[in-house]
């Protein structure tokens, strides 16, 4: 039956084109990944690649590319032939970059097939454990009363975190005061310290904290309570309708085959069902949450929109 319908989408395409959709996939597949070995992007990347790769008979070798926010790795798949050989784990980063850089050597939409996002998870805020605000309504209110005078610290100027905090601000009509740190778990300190006041960041980093006792969990950004982080309210209790769901998901050059998407979408459903992945994605946080090529291709388009204006309301200078 998969054969079937695989061979039907190819119909109406080109002789050419249509031999190498029968005959894909035939020798290793490349996914990208464009951030440091050993990372979160890493991890998710060769978590897909294993259960692929066996689905589908040939090895999926993962490659870092990494630099740019991750913005090598998607320029070398836009430009990579669409032959089914090279395909780009993106990441939430991916729709931030296109908000924060003046001009970047691909069209964020236009250039790339979107196969779908396979995972998801939220933001968390954190602050230390002896800090005067309880809850995200006081934090809301003490800024009110001094406007900027609450400091906020994350992992850089444009990340999915900068832009998630600068929208919470914008939503409540606060103003609040970004500390922009190098990435990883270097704003702990600070945090711990109370020289920065707040720290939004993944569940990956801020949770270990949270859960320990040292730093209190002043709210996630899903719409409802996450079940990897029950100790942070959802932010949408007390800011109603506001979310902010980071993602990783699987893309290929412009032009890519539909059946070769539509097999590559199906595997990844499966991979993403399997537990053993589940369970190591919920180390980090995250929810197996796979998508249809259409629905991850509306969500970059709307997250691209939406950061956007974030960046201009906020007057963050572009890169």
């Amino acid at each position: 039956m998969r054969r079937r319908a695989f061979t039907s989408g190819l119909l109406a395409m080109p002789a050419v084109a249509r031999a190498q959709a029968e005959q894909w996939p035939d020798r290793p597949i490349t996914l990208l990944q464009g951030f440091g070995p050993g990372g979160n992007g890493d991890v998710l990347a060769r978590l897909a690649a294993g259960p692929l790769a066996a689905a589908l008979g040939q090895p999926v070798v993962v490659e870092g590319r990494p630099g740019a926010g991750g913005n090598l790795a998607s320029d070398a798949t836009a430009k990579a032939r669409p032959d089914g050989y090279t395909f780009v784990m993106l990441t939430g980063g991916h729709t931030a970059s296109a908000a924060i850089y003046n001009r970047l050597p691909f069209d964020p939409v236009a250039d790339f097939s979107f196969i779908g996002s396979w995972v998801a998870f939220p933001l968390a805020m954190a602050t230390r454990a002896d800090a005067p605000w309880q809850n995200l309504a006081q934090v809301i209110a003490a800024a009110k009363e001094k406007p900027g005078s609450i400091t906020y610290a994350t992992s850089g100027v444009g990340t999915t975190q900068h832009l998630a905090a600068e929208l919470l601000a914008q939503t409540t009509g606060i103003q609040l005061n970004h500390v922009p740190y190098r990435g990883g778990t270097a704003p702990l300190p600070d945090v711990l310290s109370g020289r920065v006041d707040l720290y939004m960041d993944t569940i990956t980093t801020t949770g270990p904290g949270i859960r320990d006792g040292k730093l209190r969990g002043i709210g996630v950004t899903s719409p409802g309570v996450w079940p990897l982080l029950p100790e942070a309210p959802p932010m949408a209790a007390t800011v109603p309708g506001f979310q902010v769901m980071s993602w990783a998901g699987m893309a290929g050059p412009p032009g890519l085959p539909a059946p070769i998407v539509q097999r590559m979408n199906a595997e990844l459903h499966k991979a993403m069902a399997l537990p053993e992945v589940q369970a190591r994605m919920a180390t980090l946080g995250a929810i197996a949450k796979p998508d249809s090529p259409t629905e991850f291709t509306r969500l970059v388009t709307d997250q691209v929109r939406t950061w956007r204006q974030v960046v201009a309301k906020a007057g963050i200078e572009r890169q």
